[in-house]
C-alpha cells in the first residue's frame, strides 16, 4: 500500500466529485456544493487547503431518487454508495485508518439530504437539539476507546458502551424521522436537518436553494445555491478571514491506495 499526501487524497476525493457530478446530469439530479467544499469554493477557488473531504448537499427527493439509481453504477467504477442519516460515496480503492473512529474505512465523499425547516426559529432549534443528540449517541457507536483528553479517558468507556446499548440504527432511525416530517413541496424554508452542524444557521429559504449559480471549484463550474453568501456567514461568521492555525482541523488520519 502507498500512504497518500493531503493533496493526493484531495486529488482521489475531487475524481468521487466528477463522477457524481456527471450522474447527477445524466439523471437529471440536483446537487449543490455544500459546507467546507462550498467556502473552499468561494474563498480558494478550490479545497481549503488543509482541507481533505468534499460535501454536497441534494433536495430530499433528488437525494432519494439518487440512493435508487446509484448503487450499481458506482460499484462499476469502484465506488460503494452507503447511507444511514446521510450517504458517502467512498473510493474501495483506498484504506483509510482514522486516530478516533473505527468506521472510517476509505475516502468518502458526503451527500446530505436537505429537509424541510419551519419558520418559527424556537422551533428549528428544538430540531436541531434533537437530532444533535442522537448524532452524538450515534458517534459513540464509532468512537475508539482511549482516544481522548486525559480527563474524558476516565469516562469514555461509559459513554461508549451506554451508546452501543442504544444502538446506531436507533439513532439513524429517529434522526431520519424528524428530518422527514415535512413535505418538501410545500416548504419555505430548507436546510441540512440529518446532519446539519450548525442549527439555525443553516436554514435557507427554499427559493433561494433552489435558484443556482455556479461556482469555480479545482479548475471546474460546480453548483450552489443563490443565497451562498447567507448561508456561509450563517455557519462560519466572517468566512473570509482565514481561521488561526490551530483551528485548522484535519481529520486525524492516514489514507492508503491498495497497489
Amino acid at each position: 500500500m502507498k500512504e497518500l499526501t493531503l493533496k493526493e487524497i484531495q486529488e482521489d476525493v475531487f475524481q468521487i466529485l466528477l463522477t457524481f457530478d456527471q450522474f447527477c446530469k445524466n439523471n437529471d439530479l440536483t446537487y449543490r456544493l455544500a459546507g467546507g467544499t462550498l467556502l473552499g469554493a468561494i474563498r480558494h477557488k478550490g479545497f481549503i487547503p488543509w482541507d481533505d473531504d468534499i460535501d454536497v448537499c441534494m433536495p430530499r427527493p433528488d437525494y432519494e431518487k439518487f440512493l435508487m439509481l446509484s448503487k450499481n453504477d458506482f460499484i462499476n467504477q469502484g465506488y460503494e454508495v452507503t447511507a444511514e442519516a446521510y450517504c458517502k460515496i467512498s473510493d474501495l480503492n483506498t484504506k483509510l485508518i482514522s486516530q478516533y473512529r473505527i468506521d472510517d474505512k476509505y475516502v468518502t465523499m458526503d451527500v446530505f439530504p436537505i429537509d424541510v425547516l419551519p419558520e418559527d426559529n424556537k422551533k428549528v432549534e428544538q430540531i436541531y437539539k434533537e437530532t444533535n443528540l442522537y448524532r452524538e449517541i450515534y458517534r459513540l457507536n464509532f468512537a475508539k476507546i482511549g482516544e481522548a483528553t486525559t480527563f474524558l479517558k476516565i469516562f469514555k468507556p461509559f459513554f461508549i458502551l451506554g451508546a452501543r446499548v442504544i444502538g446506531k440504527d436507533y439513532c439513524v432511525k429517529k434522526i431520519n424521522e424528524i428530518a422527514k416530517t415535512r413535505a418538501f413541496e410545500n416548504s419555505h424554508y430548507v436546510g441540512a436537518v440529518t446532519w446539519g452542524l450548525y442549527g439555525s444557521g443553516e436554514r435557507m429559504k427554499k427559493e433561494e436553494f433552489d435558484e443556482t449559480v455556479m461556482v469555480d471549484f479545482e479548475g471546474h463550474k460546480f453548483p450552489t445555491y443563490s443565497c451562498w453568501d447567507s448561508y456561509l456567514h450563517g455557519i462560519y461568521g466572517n468566512y473570509m478571514e482565514l481561521p488561526p492555525i490551530e483551528k485548522r482541523k484535519t481529520h486525524h488520519m492516514k489514507v492508503y491506495r491498495l497497489e
